[in-house]
C-alpha cells in the first residue's frame, strides 16, 4: 500500500501537520542498511542512550496519556512553548500524553457543533478547507505538563542521505517483515497455507514488542488478537488509530495522517458514536479500547510490585466492545441503528446425510434486542427451510465451522449468501461442541434466579438435561456455542446472555404431496424462491413496501414476519380482518391511535439497552465498568434520558385503551384493553413508582439519580443510620451545653469534625476526658476539644458516609435494574403495540388506496374443491395503480377449471397476472384488504413459483436444469390445496423437447387438481388441451392493426385476460420494440411463415392417414394447405 500524502483540507486542523519521513524497516522495525539485529532495532526505535531533548510536541507516533492527572481541567493547562531545534542536531520526537496536547474545548456532546481553532501552519501557503465527507472539527490546546510517570519516550531519527523515493515508499507497518505476505503467521505461528490458520490473529515477535513504548506495545498486543478489527485506542481524551487502522481512518473517515514514522490518525472521545457507526455501516469491525486505570491507580499498582519495568508504568487498557453490523450493543456512546430492521448474527452447524440432504443446527440473534433463537431440523438438498429462515430473519454475519462438511449449504454461501459477511471458526476451540457450551454456561454467572442462585432458562429444560445435551439438539447447542464464543470475544456475552431470553424457532414445514389432500398447519408456506419471485420483501415495488404504514420500529420489524407466514387458520384470519374493517370504518380512531404510535421510541431496543445499564454483573465484571471516560457525565445523562424517554413512551401508550373502549372487534379489545378484559398490561402502578422514585428534571440535568424514601432499601437504611448519628450528636451537644453551662458548638470538617468549641471562660471545667485540639483567638476566644464520644461518633459518621457514597455511585444502575425487573410487563405491552401497529398499517393501506375498488376478502376453509375467485383485481405493488387494467381470475369457481393455461403476446402481462393472483391470495390470508371488487378463496397451504430463468454456475447447473429442478420440487411437495405459478416451462431446451416436457407436466398437474396458472408460448401445447375440461384456456388480449401488411403491422397490448387461446405470440412486435434491425425482423417473419406452413402440412399428412377419417374431412384438410 502506498503512502497517502498528508491532507491540508482536513476536518481536524489538529491532524493537519505533515508526517516525518518513514524509514524502510525489516522485521522488528530494522533498517535495511542496518547490521543485525535486536540492538540496532532498539537503537532505532528506543535510543535510550541518547539524550532526549524536549521539543514542541506533535500528535505524532504514539501519544501516551498514561500519566495525565484525571482531575485536571483542560481549561487550566498552559499553552505549549515552542523551542527551536538547531539544524546541526537531529531532532527527536518525544512520545507524550495526548491529553496534555488537547486544545481547550467546551464540554459538549458529539451532537453539538464544535468550534475549530486556527493553527499556525508550517507551510506558508497552506490553506485549511473543511471536507464535507468529514462530520465535524474539534478544538484543542497543547500542554507540556508532566507527571512522574510521563517518561515513556522514543527517539525517531531522520535518516541521513536517503533517497526521496525510498522515503516515500511506505508506512512502517508495510515494511515490517512479520507483516509481509510470505512471512505472516497467526498467533500460533501457523502460516496461511495451514488449514488451521487463523487470519484474525497475528504473530508479533517478542523482540519487536520489547523495542516499543509501553502504550504502543499494548496496541500491538491487542491488535495481534484482533487483526480483523479497527482498533479505536483510547489515549487520554482521544481515540487513536495506528498503522493499518490509521489508513482506514484516513480513507474511510476523512482524517489526515499525523506527523511520525508510522501511520497515525485519531479523533476525540465525544465523536466515537459517529465514527464507529460510519465504519460499521461500511462493513468494518470496530474494537473500542478504553483506559481502565487512572494514573493514581497505576502508581498504586506499581507500588505493589516488587520490581517494575517501563511496561508496568502505563495505565491499563482493555477492549470494551467489538462491534459489527450484526453484533453490536447500543448504549450511551453508540446511538441506536438507523435501520428498524435488524441484521442477525447467525451460527450454523451441519451434518450431511447419505442422500445429500442435511440436518442443520441454527442459532441467531438480533443483538440490539437480545433474544436468542435456536433450532435444529432436517432439510432437503436445496436447503429450502434454511433459505426460508434467511428470508424471514435477514443475516448480517454467518459463523461457520472451519473445514466442516456443509454439503449443499457450502454452495449457498458462495451464491445466495455471497454478499453476507462470513466468518469461519476453529472446531472445538471456537465452535464449541454442545457439551462444552453447557459446561461453560454453567460455570459463568449469566443465569440467576431472584435469590441469586444459578437457574437454567426455561428452554434449556427442553433441549438439554442439566449439562448433558439431548441428541436431537446437539447441532442446535453447537451453533449456540459458536455464538457464545463470538460474543465473548466481542465482549458482548454478559450483556446478552444475562437477559436469559431463549426461544425455539420452528422452521417452515415443507412436507406435503399428493398423498396428503391438505396439511393442517398454522401458516401458509412461502419458500425463499417464492418470496424472491413475488418480490414480497424489500424496498420499492415489494409487498412489504406497499403495506408498510407502520409507525413504530417494532411494528416495522413484525410486518415482514407476517408477510413470510400468512395464516392458515380461518378464525385468526377473520379476527385480523375484523380489526382492519373496524379501523377502516372509523378512520378517526385509526388516526388517534397512529398519532400515539408514531411518537413512541423503539421501546423494544430501549428495554434491552436499559437492561445493560442496570446489570450489576455487567458493571462489576465487564471492562466497561472499569473504563475511565472523560465524558462520563454526558453518558450518564444520556442513560437517564433513555430511561425517561422509555417511561414516557409507555405512559403515552396507556392512552390507547381509551380510544378503543367500546370497540366491537374481539382482537382489538384483546390488544388494547387491560387484563382481564384484554392482554394489554395496566402500567399505572409501575409508571407511578418510577415517576415518584426520583426527581426527573434534576436527574436529567445532573445525570444522577437521588431516590426518594422507599425506593431503594439500602439507600434508605444508610440515610436512617446517618440521621441517627446526627441525632446522637445533637443529644450529646445538649449534654455538653448543660455541663459547661453555656452554648457549645461543633467545629471542624471532614476528619476533623465534631470538635467541641467551648468559650474560654468556661473551658476550665474540661477534665482529663477532654483532649485539647486547638483554640480560637479574637473577641470571643474559645478552646476546642475532642472526647471519646465525639471520636466514636465521627468514626461512625465517616463509615456511614463512605457506605452512602458507594451506594450513591450505584444508584443510577439500581434504578435501571428496577426497570429491568419489570421486563415481562414491558415486553407484553410491546407485543400488543407491535401487533396493533401492523393491523393499523393494513387499515391505512385500505383507506389510502387510490386505485379503485378494495374489499375484505372472503377466506374459506380447506376444500376438496379448492377455488379462487377474484373480480376486478389489480396487482397490489405496481406504482401507477390508478391506470392499471383490472382483471377477473377464476380457478375452480364459476364452473371454471382449476388449471388456467395462459397464452398471449410477449409483454402482454402474463407474468404480472400470475403474480397478481398470488399476492392477492397471500394478502387475504394475512388478514389484509385486497385490491379487488370481490375476492373469495379457499385456504392455500403453500404457494409455488417457477418464474424467470437463471443458471447456477457454482454448482455447474444449466438454466434448463435449474428450471426442471424447481418443477420437480413442485410435483414432490404440492398438495391439493397449493397454488402453483409456472411460467414458460421447457423454454431452456429445444422447442420439441421443451414442448414435450411441458405437455407431460400439464397432464400431471391435471391429475393433481390444485389451482394452477401455467403460461406458455407453445401453441401446440395449447392445441393438445383444447378439448380438456380440466383445463381452461385464457390469453392476454391485444389489438392488431394492418396484420396483412408486415411492415405496417401494429400490436396494441390490452393487458386484459380473455377466454380462449391466443393465435400467436407476436414476438416480432417485441423484436421491433427492442430495436432489432428491420431487415432481421423481416427475414425472421419469412422464416417463421415457412416453418408454420411446413408444420401445417405435416399435421395434415398425419391426419389424412389417421384411421377412420372420412373422405370429406380429407378434402377439407388438403384445402387448408397453401400451394
Amino acid at each position: 500500500m502506498s503512502k497517502k500524502p498528508v491532507q491540508t483540507n482536513t476536518l481536524f486542523n489538529y491532524f493537519s501537520s505533515p508526517k516525518t519521513t518513514p524509514k524502510k524497516s525489516t522485521e522488528n522495525g530494522e533498517s535495511k542498511n542496518s547490521t543485525p539485529t535486536t540492538k540496532k532495532v532498539k537503537k532505532e526505535l528506543d535510543d535510550s542512550d541518547d539524550e532526549i531533548r524536549p521539543i514542541k510536541r506533535q500528535r505524532s507516533a504514539l501519544i501516551d496519556s498514561d500519566s495525565e492527572p484525571e482531575n485536571e481541567s483542560p481549561n487550566k493547562r498552559k499553552p505549549p512553548k515552542t523551542e527551536s531545534t538547531p539544524k546541526s542536531k537531529k531532532p527527536k520526537v518525544q512520545y507524550s500524553p495526548s491529553t496534555t496536547e488537547e486544545e481547550d474545548e467546551e464540554e459538549s456532546s458529539a451532537d453539538e457543533q464544535p468550534r475549530s481553532s486556527k493553527k499556525k501552519s508550517t507551510n506558508k501557503n497552506k490553506s485549511i478547507i473543511s471536507q464535507e465527507s468529514v462530520l465535524k472539527s474539534f478544538a484543542y490546546t497543547k500542554s507540556d505538563e508532566k507527571t512522574e510517570f510521563d517518561k515513556e519516550e522514543v527517539a525517531i531519527k531522520k535518516p541521513k542521505n536517503k533517497p526521496k523515493a525510498e522515503l516515500d515508499s511506505g508506512w512502517l507497518h508495510e515494511t515490517l517483515v512479520f507483516m509481509k505476505p510470505d512471512k505472516i503467521m497467526d498467533a500460533e505461528r501457523r502460516k496461511p497455507s495451514d488449514p488451521n490458520y487463523d487470519p484474525k490473529t497475528l504473530y508479533v515477535p517478542d523482540s519487536y514488542l520489547s523495542s516499543l513504548t509501553p502504550a504502543m506495545r499494548q496496541w500491538w498486543v491487542l491488535k495481534s488478537q484482533h487483526m480483523d478489527a479497527v482498533l479505536f485506542f483510547k489515549v487520554g481524551k482521544f481515540y487513536e488509530l495506528y498503522h493499518m487502522d490509521a489508513v482506514v481512518g484516513v480513507q474511510q473517515l476523512g482524517f489526515s495522517y499525523m506527523r511520525g514514522e508510522f501511520a497515525h490518525s485519531g479523533f476525540p472521545e465525544s465523536a466515537y458514536g459517529k465514527m464507529a457507526t460510519m465504519l460499521i455501516d461500511k462493513g468494518y469491525k470496530v474494537a473500542r479500547v478504553e483506559q481502565t486505570e487512572t494514573p493514581d491507580m497505576m502508581a498504586e499498582r506499581c507500588k505493589q510490585l516488587k520490581k517494575t519495568t517501563k511496561f508496568d508504568k502505563v495505565v491499563a487498557r482493555e477492549i470494551c466492545q467489538v462491534s459489527t453490523k450484526a453484533s453490536c450493543v447500543f448504549g450511551a456512546q453508540l446511538p441506536e441503528p438507523r435501520s428498524e430492521v435488524g441484521n442477525y448474527l447467525y451460527a450454523i452447524a451441519a451434518k450431511v446425510n447419505t442422500d445429500n440432504t442435511s440436518r442443520f443446527g441454527v442459532c441467531f440473534i438480533e443483538t440490539s434486542i437480545g433474544v436468542f433463537y435456536v433450532s435444529e431440523f432436517d432439510d432437503d438438498k436445496h436447503c429450502s427451510k434454511l433459505l426460508a429462515l434467511f428470508a424471514e430473519y435477514c443475516p448480517g454475519l454467518i459463523l461457520t465451522e472451519r473445514a466442516a462438511n456443509y454439503g449443499p449449504f457450502k454452495n449457498l454461501l458462495n451464491t445466495h449468501l455471497k454478499e453476507v459477511m462470513q466468518e469461519q471458526l476453529a472446531a472445538k476451540t471456537q465452535f464449541y461442541p454442545a457439551a462444552t457450551l453447557l459446561e461453560k454456561l454453567f460455570s459463568e454467572c449469566y443465569f440467576k434466579d431472584k435469590e441469586g442462585k444459578f437457574a437454567w432458562p426455561k428452554l434449556f429444560g427442553e433441549i438439554a438435561e442439566e449439562c448433558n445435551p439431548k441428541p436431537e439438539y446437539e447441532l442446535a447447542l453447537k451453533s449456540l456455542g459458536a455464538v457464545h464464543w463470538f460474543l465473548k470475544k466481542s465482549y458482548l456475552d454478559i450483556q446478552l446472555f444475562s437477559m436469559g431470553l431463549f426461544e425455539k424457532y420452528e422452521p417452515v414445514l415443507t412436507e406435503g404431496g399428493l398423498k396428503i389432500k391438505h396439511v393442517e398447519r398454522d401458516y401458509m408456506i412461502l419458500d425463499s424462491t417464492t418470496i424472491q419471485n413475488l418480490s414480497l420483501l424489500g424496498g420499492k415495488g415489494t409487498l412489504q413496501k406497499t403495506l408498510d404504514f407502520c409507525k413504530t420500529p417494532f411494528g416495522k420489524r413484525l410486518l415482514p414476519l407476517w408477510i413470510c407466514r400468512p395464516l392458515c387458520n380461518i378464525e385468526k384470519i377473520k379476527l385480523r380482518q375484523d380489526v382492519v374493517k373496524e379501523l377502516y370504518d372509523f378512520p378517526q380512531k385509526l388516526q388517534a391511535c397512529q398519532d400515539i404510535l408514531k411518537k413512541l421510541p423503539d421501546l423494544e431496543r430501549q428495554v434491552a439497552k436499559i437492561h445493560t445499564y442496570g446489570n450489576k454483573f455487567c458493571v462489576t465484571n465487564h471492562p466497561d465498568g472499569r473504563a475511565i471516560m472523560y465524558e462520563a457525565k454526558i453518558y450518564s445523562k444520556r442513560k437517564i434520558m433513555d430511561l425517561l424517554k422509555t417511561l414516557r413512551g409507555f405512559e403515552a401508550a396507556q392512552d390507547i385503551p381509551n380510544i378503543f373502549k367500546n370497540c366491537e372487534s374481539r382482537l382489538l379489545r384483546k390488544l388494547t384493553q387491560f387484563e382481564p378484559n384484554g392482554m394489554n398490561v395496566d402500567l399505572t402502578k409501575t409508571l407511578t413508582f418510577f415517576k415518584q422514585a426520583f426527581d426527573h428534571a434534576a436527574a436529567e440535568k445532573e445525570g444522577t439519580v437521588t431516590p426518594k424514601r422507599g425506593v431503594d432499601e439500602d439507600y434508605d437504611n444508610i440515610e436512617r443510620a446517618i440521621e441517627e448519628i446526627e441525632k446522637e450528636l445533637q443529644d450529646y451537644l445538649k449534654e455538653q451545653c448543660k455541663y459547661f453551662g453555656c452554648q457549645v458548638t461543633y467545629f471542624g470538617n471532614d476528619k476533623k469534625r465534631f470538635q467541641l468549641e467551648v468559650p474560654e471562660t468556661r473551658a476550665n471545667k474540661a477534665d482529663e476526658e477532654y483532649q485539647l485540639e486547638g483554640s480560637k483567638k479574637g473577641n470571643k476566644p474559645a478552646k476546642r476539644f475532642s472526647t471519646p464520644t465525639t471520636k466514636e461518633l465521627l468514626q461512625k459518621m465517616l463509615k456511614a458516609e463512605s457506605e452512602r457514597a458507594k451506594i450513591v455511585l450505584d444508584l443510577n444502575r439500581r434504578i435501571f435494574e428496577k426497570f429491568s425487573q419489570k421486563y415481562d410487563q414491558w415486553q407484553q405491552v410491546i407485543h400488543c403495540l407491535a401487533t396493533l401497529d401492523v393491523l393499523c398499517s393494513f387499515a391505512e393501506y385500505a383507506t389510502s388506496f387510490s386505485g379503485g375498488d378494495i374489499c375484505k376478502p372472503n377466506v374459506e376453509p380447506f376444500s376438496v374443491k379448492p377455488f379462487i375467485s377474484i373480480e376486478s383485481g389489480k396487482h397490489p405493488c405496481v406504482s401507477n395503480i390508478e391506470n392499471f387494467v383490472a382483471n377477473d381470475s377464476y380457478m375452480g369457481s364459476n364452473e371454471m377449471a382449476p388449471l388456467l393455461l395462459l397464452t398471449g403476446p410477449n409483454m402482454g402481462g402474463k407474468s404480472t397476472l400470475m403474480r397478481q393472483v398470488s399476492i392477492i391470495s397471500i394478502m387475504a390470508q394475512m388478514g389484509s384488504f385486497v385490491p379487488a371488487s370481490q375476492c373469495s378463496l379457499s385456504l392455500i397451504d403453500r404457494v409455488f413459483t417457477r418464474l424467470g430463468a437463471f443458471d447456477d454456475i457454482v454448482r455447474g447447473h444449466s438454466t434448463f436444469f435449474v428450471e426442471l429442478s424447481e418443477a420437480s420440487t413442485i410435483l414432490k411437495h404440492a398438495s391439493l390445496q397449493s397454488l402453483l405459478i409456472i411460467d414458460e416451462l421447457g423454454r431452456g431446451t429445444s422447442t420439441h423437447d421443451g414442448n414435450a416436457i411441458a405437455t407431460a407436466y400439464v397432464k400431471k398437474l391435471i391429475g393433481m387438481q390444485c389451482r394452477t396458472l401455467f403460461s406458455t408460448h407453445y401453441h401446440s401445447l395449447v392445441d393438445h388441451f383444447v378439448d380438456t375440461p380440466e383445463v381452461q384456456l385464457g390469453h392476454m388480449a391485444c389489438m392488431v392493426e394492418n396484420e396483412e401488411d408486415e411492415t405496417e403491422e401494429s400490436v396494441t397490448l390490452l393487458y386484459k385476460l380473455a377466454e380462449g387461446r391466443c393465435p400467436k405470440s407476436f414476438g416480432f412486435n417485441a423484436a421491433k420494440l427492442a430495436g432489432l434491425p428491420a431487415t432481421i425482423v423481416a427475414r425472421a417473419r419469412q422464416l417463421s411463415k415457412e416453418v408454420e406452413e411446413e408444420d401445417k402440412a405435416r399435421n395434415a399428412f398425419r391426419q389424412i392417414f389417421r384411421e377412420g377419417l372420412k373422405i370429406g374431412e380429407i378434402v377439407k384438410l388438403l384445402s387448408s394447405l397453401e400451394v
